[in-house]
């Protein structure tokens, strides 16, 4: 329901650009018309860096400090697959990253055992879509709807019995993000939407993150910090922190990213399935934003 009220907010948006710029163009002497291209080649919304729960690809060995799923070992193996896609930006003439973006992203986050030959723990899926609304260049918002569903895995589950629950989150966001001295960007998203066995709750999301300016390995890496905070109404409130540092490795002046990092995370496990299970990691890994 809130994938089709937002696509069908679009598409009248998009009509009445395109109906706009053509009554410019036609009008003697009026202002050059607004922008509009399909794909765009790069976000200009903020991405929330340190949330482990959004697409991104990334390879990473984890060690757990501490852990209540029963029968893992406290060695893993994490997996994560996706990325964002734009698909249509409108902005104002001469002003490209200010405007509309219509945006889907699409992801995989996966965690294998090592102590017990690779076996796969668990996994969620999701996807959402989302328009974004840049105000200036340092200040934006977006809203959209999202979509994550959970599952154990198979090998976990012949091992222990533990049978799969019916977790799938489907849900409408908002959010904003503020940029400012200017190498800083805060922000907090707000979601609603069904969860457990159908139940209408809230999950809050908020963040701070820090990239410096390009001055490693010839000017071609930052370095980074980032920490991403969840509460979810779900599970009475309870908190997951993710915290990340490392080296920050754009690919030319486009929006793929490479990275480098240390992750540190406590709370709520990141598996849908193990919601009610609290975890503490520090992983190294690499990332690749795109």
């Amino acid at each position: 329901m809130h994938s089709g009220l937002a696509m069908c907010l679009v598409v009248g948006m998009l009509l009445v650009t395109s109906n706009t710029g053509a009554a410019d163009e036609e009008a003697v002497g009026a202002r050059p018309a607004e922008l509009g291209g399909w794909f765009p080649p790069s976000d200009f919304y903020p991405r929330y860096i340190a949330n482990p729960l959004r697409p991104q690809n990334a390879l990473s060995v984890m060690w757990l400090a501490d852990t209540e799923i029963p029968e893992t070992g406290a060695a893993r193996t994490a997996l994560r697959l996706g990325g964002s896609l734009g698909i249509y930006r409108w902005s104002p003439p001469d002003e490209p990253d200010l405007g509309w973006q219509l945006s889907f992203e699409g992801g995989f986050a996966g965690q294998f055992d090592l102590s017990h030959s690779w076996d796969n723990t668990g996994w969620d899926g999701f996807y959402g879509l989302y328009l974004s609304r840049m105000l200036s260049p340092e200040f934006g918002f977006r809203f959209g709807s999202q979509h994550n569903s959970s599952h154990i895995g198979d090998e976990y589950a012949l091992r222990t019995g533990r049978q799969r629950i019916h977790y799938t989150r489907e849900e409408a966001i908002v959010g904003a993000a503020w940029t400012f001295r200017p190498k800083w960007t805060a922000y907090t998203e707000l979601g609603w939407g069904n969860g457990i066995a159908g139940s209408m709750t809230f999950q809050l999301e908020s963040g701070l993150q820090l990239i410096s300016e390009r001055r490693y390995w010839k000017g071609r890496a930052s370095r980074y910090a980032a920490l991403d905070l969840r509460t979810y109404e779900e599970t009475d409130w309870s908190i997951r922190a993710t915290a990340q540092a490392g080296y920050w490795i754009p690919v030319a002046n486009r929006t793929p990213v490479h990275r480098i990092a240390v992750e540190v995370g406590s709370g709520r496990s990141v598996m849908g399935q193990f919601l009610w299970e609290n975890e503490t990691w520090v992983g190294v890994g690499w990332y690749y934003d795109w």
